[in-house]
């Protein structure tokens, strides 16, 4: 009979283990589970911050070409004013970049009679930028 006792003793303290053991297994888990959690919220506030960053040089940098575009306007709309004394001539206003040495060359390639793919083909440029600027250096040219 005590055998019996001590066996069912035994098995219940091996239970209460388990259980035990369980117990913190799953505690560990969700541990686990709050460290994820965490590092994705880290995760999502620097995105978020990179996002806004992000943005506002963006905005910076559309500012920035607006403010030029009202520049060129500005100075297209007193070109066209009509002057009294003098009669009025046109305002070329050209891209900083018009006298580039991508442009030069591409001039100087048709001039030799390269024709527009070829020089788009050397240059590694698009076929209608090619021919805007032979178009634009021959309009420059008839002034």
């Amino acid at each position: 009979m005590y055998s019996f006792i001590f066996i069912s003793v035994a098995l219940h303290l091996v239970s209460f283990l388990c259980i035990v053991l369980l117990f913190l297994k799953q505690t560990k888990g969700t541990e686990g589970r709050d460290e994820i959690a965490a590092s994705m919220e880290v995760y999502i506030e620097q995105l978020e911050e990179d996002n806004d960053r992000l943005l506002n040089e963006v905005k910076a940098y559309v500012d920035k070409r607006e403010n030029q575009l009202d520049t060129r306007l500005r100075v297209v709309e007193q070109a066209r004013a009509p002057e009294e004394e003098e009669p009025q001539k046109p305002v070329i206003i050209q891209h900083p970049s018009v006298h580039n040495e991508r442009n030069q060359k591409a001039v100087q390639l048709y001039q030799q009679g390269f024709s527009v793919a070829d020089i788009a083909r050397i240059l590694h440029c698009g076929i209608g930028e090619v021919e805007l600027i032979v178009n634009l250096h021959g309009r420059s040219e008839q002034r």
